[in-house]
């Protein structure tokens, strides 16, 4: 006899502590990408100005869109969000590694990486956000906060 595919996902409290736990390696990854990115272009550069150009392509996006964000989280899929979000980090992650392997890294590839995971950030705190509300039952909505 086989199980259906709902009974074999984690559930509850079970499956919200999957999904955190991703969630804090996703977020604790791109902060410390982002945070790299910015110290690299000024050893680079030796350019406060580049430092800062880095920190503003990251947040830009983030204020531009947040309302957006908000939006296209409630109308569509929420996990979906979450994933295509890390997928965005991390290819923008992947693509400086590339580049930088072949030697052809410069500073303009990190002020458009930055705006990649800086689009995002934007989607994935709204998705995450609005996850916690249909993974867990109200009882332990204080238990997930």
């Amino acid at each position: 006899m086989t199980q259906s595919t709902s009974e074999k996902q984690p559930t509850g409290m079970l499956g919200f502590t999957i999904v955190w736990a991703g969630q804090i390696v996703s977020v604790l990854a791109s902060s410390m990408t982002q945070f790299a990115l910015t110290i690299w272009a000024y050893q680079e550069t030796g350019s406060a100005t580049a430092l800062g150009i880095v920190n503003t392509a990251f947040i830009v996006p983030f204020l531009l869109l947040s309302p957006i964000a908000g939006v296209m989280v409630d109308r569509h899929n929420r996990k979906l969000m979450m994933m295509v979000s890390d997928l965005t980090a991390v290819t923008a992650t992947a693509g400086i590694l590339v580049l930088h392997a072949l030697g052809v890294l410069q500073i303009w590839h990190l002020y458009l990486a930055a705006v990649i995971n800086g689009l995002g950030n934007t989607f994935q705190w709204p998705a995450y956000s609005a996850a916690i509300s249909t993974m867990i039952p109200k009882e332990h909505y204080s238990r997930a906060n």
